[in-house]
């Protein structure tokens, strides 16, 4: 195996292939990433979970496979400047050397036989996005799911397929995020909980003008990212099993007060207040007649408050938050205005938009003395 390309690309791809990898793996072999060099450049990486195989145009000069662990190689080209570079296979010493101006690194590879092969995709039904979009819907919804490993149905993303919508879904018992969008699936109910690694992994990268096709499966889900008609990456994630919470019974269908407000001047005050916050301090928010208050009280540091004016004329509610899932809340919502839909004080209320009925956020809150 030869090739030959540039130092920029192949890190770029390198570091997105390497998103398959766990930086806990106790089998060696998947610490690696497999390098083929055919008609393209393809990079394979797998943790068993998932599985991404990228490609990309390089100069072949010689046909051929090898693995390479990849940290390592992450390390090299991230220290090289960009130039061109050359990857050659010695088949003596089994080493890939890495050449780039006056630079040599001489490589150790991996046991060839031992890399797991790439997972069959049987099904040719897919569900086509524009790439972007979808980011956007995922973007919308995913801070809202659980770090904790110990309840792993609720660290992915539910994405609920109905003929003519997909809606994602997203929480960690404590808050709840979903966005619908209209779009042609030609599935119905269909219910899936997809890992965020996996979601992250499209989200976190900066692909352009790109196609995402998505082709479910019994037990996994693969996306396919093509730029003008030409497949570029493919990603096969298993799906998380478990039983997702029944977010529908969990989203008040009518609320006692609905209060408009200005997007960014509540983002703001939020912001500005909280900024004294340590260990996720709650945030008091009191609203009456004319205005919002929002406040902070910490005995060992200090306190804030800061309050601006709203169309409101009601009683007078206080109401305490994390101030950080607010803020991702109030942030979700486009437009001008949110609307904040409060029953009572210690009951979670919904931030939603003035105008689009598809997306919400539903907020626990925290009991305060």
């Amino acid at each position: 195996m030869k090739i030959q390309t540039t130092r920029n690309e192949l890190l770029d791809l390198i570091l997105f292939s390497s998103k398959a990898i766990s930086p806990k793996t106790s089998t060696f072999i998947l610490s690696g990433v497999l390098l083929e060099a055919d008609k393209r450049l393809i990079i394979y990486s797998t943790d068993l979970e998932t599985s991404i195989k990228s490609t990309m145009d390089v100069k072949i000069v010689e046909k051929g496979k090898a693995v390479v662990p990849a940290k390592i190689l992450i390390n090299i080209l991230k220290n090289l400047e960009e130039s061109k570079i050359s990857l050659e296979l010695n088949k003596q010493t089994n080493q890939i050397q890495i050449t780039s101006d006056n630079a040599h690194f001489n490589l150790n590879t991996l046991s060839l036989e031992e890399y797991p092969a790439f997972p069959e995709i049987k099904s040719k039904d897919n569900i086509k996005l524009k790439l972007d979009e979808f980011k956007n819907l995922i973007a919308k919804v995913q801070r809202a799911s659980s770090q904790d490993e110990s309840r792993a149905i609720l660290t992915g993303t539910l994405m609920e397929m109905e003929e003519g919508s997909l809606t994602l879904v997203a929480t960690d018992s404590y808050r709840l995020a979903t966005i619908k969008q209209d779009i042609k699936t030609g599935k119905k109910d269909i219910k899936i909980v997809v890992p965020s690694k996996v979601l992250d992994s499209i989200t976190k990268n900066d692909f352009k003008k790109m196609e995402l096709e998505i082709i479910l499966e019994e037990n996994q889900i693969v996306f396919f990212l093509k730029k003008e008609s030409i497949v570029k990456n493919i990603i096969v994630s298993r799906l998380l099993s478990g039983k997702f919470p029944e977010y529908k019974q969990l989203i008040p269908d009518k609320m006692k007060h609905n209060i408009l407000v200005d997007k960014e001047k509540l983002l703001e005050v939020v912001r500005r207040i909280s900024s004294i916050s340590q260990d996720n301090i709650p945030i008091k928010i009191i609203i009456e007649k004319g205005k919002i208050t929002a406040t902070m009280d910490i005995k060992e540091i200090g306190s804030s408050s800061e309050d601006f004016e709203i169309a409101y004329g009601e009683e007078t509610i206080e109401i305490a938050f994390n101030p950080f899932f607010l803020i991702d809340g109030i942030n979700m919502i486009d437009g001008k205005n949110i609307v904040l839909a409060i029953e009572e004080p210690l009951k979670p209320i919904l931030i939603k938009s003035e105008k689009d009925k598809n997306i919400l956020y539903l907020l626990m809150p925290v009991r305060v003395s």
